[in-house]
């Protein structure tokens, strides 16, 4: 069975009308001899990578894939720190110059991991779902941003409207989620 952990809890600090500091929450997927790293964004630092990987026993030259939910900055902006990993996205998987391009709405990466389609915060917005022993685990990039799934609203959605269903779709599939910004929250709206 596949196997989810937080590697790095996100966040998001507004300082002043002008200033913010955010990194995404940065998670980690093992299954079947494939190490899988969602959404490595703003946290700037090999070592803090590669510290957080030592309690699996892996650095970030394990890392087989880099998954990225949307093209956000701060979703994005560290995946050169896994030099041996393919990057996965809404339009398929891609390294070095090699580009393997599949559109599908749902797409099946490694037994008990997929990738869905969930559009509304971003143009190529997708999620990471993964069987667990515990259940379904949505990776849900920002289609929240918090443990509270929230906001409700969302500044920067490229259409509410489909961020809505998307949110929909997620809350009837996954027993958990990982928003963009926050931990590990139980679905309660399951159903």
């Amino acid at each position: 069975m596949a196997t989810i952990d937080i590697l790095i809890k996100g966040y998001n600090k507004e300082i002043n009308d002008n200033f913010h500091r955010y990194a995404s929450t940065t998670t980690l997927v093992r299954s079947n001899d494939i190490n899988i790293v969602v959404d490595p964004g703003t946290h700037e630092s090999l070592d803090l990578y590669n510290e957080s990987l030592k309690q699996y026993g892996l650095s970030t030259d394990d890392i087989d894939y880099v998954f990225c939910t949307h093209e956000h900055l701060d979703h994005t902006r560290d995946i050169a720190v896994f030099k041996n990993a393919a990057v996965i996205d809404r339009w398929g998987t891609h390294k070095g110059d090699e580009h393997h391009f599949d559109e599908l709405e749902e797409k099946e990466i490694i037994p008990q991991v997929k990738r869905v389609l969930t559009l509304g915060h971003g143009l190529n917005h997708v999620s990471l779902l993964v069987e667990t022993n515990k259940g379904v685990v949505c990776v849900a990039g920002d289609l929240w941003w918090y443990e509270d799934l929230t906001p409700a609203e969302d500044d920067y959605a490229t259409d509410q409207k489909e961020l809505e269903k998307s949110r929909e779709k997620i809350l009837k599939i996954a027993d958990f989620i990982i928003p963009g910004h926050g931990g590990l929250v139980k679905n309660i709206m399951k159903g």
